[in-house]
């Protein structure tokens, strides 16, 4: 019977590096990889036998919430971080989570932090008629929270919860059994609202040119979003991309990496998100120009970098919060509803759509989802939208006038 402790990447062995990986941090040991199944489970028996002689009482039994998040050793950021590395978990899904357990921890309940209780205390009464009615009632302009903020909420906390149980910090899950309930408002709201908003090309125009066009070292905000538009790629492929990605002579762009703000490592979401995207014209004597302003740089130096010397800050973070910040103003200043930085990507799905109406393999592709499902769940209305435009102009031509 194979051990379910020990995990099998594909990335790492694609990486050439040791691809079975057994995580003893939990249990005071180390992140440790092997060649074979065989050596990481021998490693992970013989670790067993040591700690069964003489197991002592976890030392995160009396942790409070705050602990178990931030502890520097054995903590679950510590645990969760290599994750990403090694492919294991996104790592956007990663930070979303991350910033929902900070506001949890920073939420006041009676008065007091929820991060300064401790974790042997919670129990199910306390999530139900306390944390949550008060996590509600704390929103922004005194409104309550939606359901959608509440339930990434309870996720992060189911999160820590289950990490609590890996290093026997509890015994058990206290939130088992909870269940949030939408009012009939919310869900009469999400019945209509479609998961994304379709904007106007009107409106994409007006929040371009409000964007600044000349910055220090060339990399104009508007030549930024345009790419943007033009190719649909995620922010972390956008920085990503170097030269040696872009072939002037063929007007193409090779998405093959990704800069990740975590993991500090250069790789694209999935397998198949490693695409070719052609470019217009104007868009390659655009970036021509942005080559001969930046002094001719080198195939390893990024396209569209955070400092003169063609490199990009490993805080990807704060770089993303400065693209949004450009967004934000340029919104204000186009007096328009705002808009994120990867509702650029949306605009450019809607694009496809409409220029491969039935075909949603081809525009999977160009996207860079690794199923046609993904595609389907993310934008499941806008093609219904298209293709019941198809169907409407075929029964037009079959309609007999007189």
């Amino acid at each position: 019977m194979k051990n379910k402790n020990i995990k099998f990447h594909k990335s790492r062995q694609d990486q050439k590096r040791k691809p079975w990986v057994i995580d003893l941090r939990p249990k005071g040991g180390k992140l440790m990889s092997f060649d074979s199944y065989d050596l990481a489970n021998k490693h992970y028996h013989r670790y067993e036998d040591k700690i069964e002689q003489d197991k002592p009482l976890a030392k995160s039994f009396d942790w409070t919430f705050d602990t178990l998040f931030n502890n520097e050793s054995n903590g679950y950021k510590v645990y969760e971080e290599p994750r990403i590395a090694d492919g294991e978990i996104l790592e956007d899904t990663y930070l979303k989570k991350v910033a929902d357990i900070k506001c949890l921890l920073n939420a006041k309940v009676e008065g007091v932090r929820f991060g300064s209780l401790k974790v042997k205390d919670l129990n199910l009464g306390y999530i139900k008629l306390k944390l949550f009615p008060a996590l509600k009632a704390d929103g922004v302009k005194g409104k309550d929270r939606s359901h959608k903020t509440l339930k990434s909420y309870k996720t992060g906390l189911n999160s820590l919860l289950n990490f609590a149980i890996l290093i026997e910090c509890i015994t058990i899950n206290p939130q088992v059994g909870f269940k949030l309930f939408k009012n009939k408002k919310e869900e009469y709201d999400a019945h209509l609202k479609p998961k994304h908003q379709k904007i106007a090309p009107n409106i994409i125009k007006k929040i371009v040119d409000q964007l600044p066009a000349h910055r220090p070292f060339g990399t104009s905000m508007q030549l930024i979003a345009n790419f943007a538009l033009q190719t649909g790629i995620r922010a972390g492929e956008h920085r990503g991309l170097t030269w040696k990605n872009v072939d002037f002579k063929n007007k193409v762009v090779h998405i093959v990496t990704a800069l990740h703000r975590v993991s500090k490592e250069k790789r694209t979401k999935t397998d198949q998100s490693v695409r070719s995207m052609p470019l217009s014209t104007d868009m390659i004597n655009s970036l021509k120009e942005l080559w001969l302003q930046q002094g001719k740089p080198g195939e390893t130096n990024f396209v569209f970098p955070k400092n003169e010397k063609g490199s990009i800050t490993l805080n990807i973070e704060e770089d993303m919060y400065s693209w949004n910040g450009f967004l934000n103003r340029a919104c204000r200043d186009a007096k328009v509803d705002k808009i994120k930085w990867h509702d650029l990507r949306h605009f450019f799905a809607s694009k496809m759509l409409q220029t491969y109406p039935g075909d949603i393999w081809k525009v999977t592709r160009k996207l860079g989802h690794s199923t046609i499902k993904i595609t389907q769940e993310t934008y499941g209305h806008w093609i219904q939208d298209e293709e019941q435009k198809l169907k409407d102009q075929e029964d037009m031509e079959n309609v007999k006038w007189y």
